[in-house]
């Protein structure tokens, strides 16, 4: 069981940037062309609160709104192409067409 699969690195290298990125959240790393002066009175002490995931969870929640809203949207507009060319009125016009 020591394999060295790529999954392990791509998860390492994931964690790595999610840490950066929540401390940079947090103020504990200054973002570029932000003084070290209005960075002092935004840290937090590094002291881990009960909701510092929430930011997480609420992009999670987004994600999955986006994606339901967006295959309702697009399983109507598909359904409704389906029906016109089912139409009784337009296969009436296309055979009443064809006869002539």
């Amino acid at each position: 069981m020591d394999e060295n699969n790529r999954t392990e690195t791509w998860h390492q290298s994931l964690q790595a940037v999610l840490n950066a990125l929540n401390q940079t959240l947090h103020g504990a790393i200054p973002c570029p062309g932000e003084s070290s002066a209005s960075t002092a009175g935004a840290t937090r002490g590094g002291h881990a609160g009960r909701n510092d995931n929430a930011y997480m969870y609420i992009l999670f929640v987004m994600t999955l709104f986006a994606a339901t809203v967006g295959s309702l949207i697009l399983g109507y507009t598909r359904s409704r192409k389906v029906d016109k060319r089912s139409d009784p009125y337009h296969v009436y016009i296309k055979n009443r067409v064809s006869m002539i």
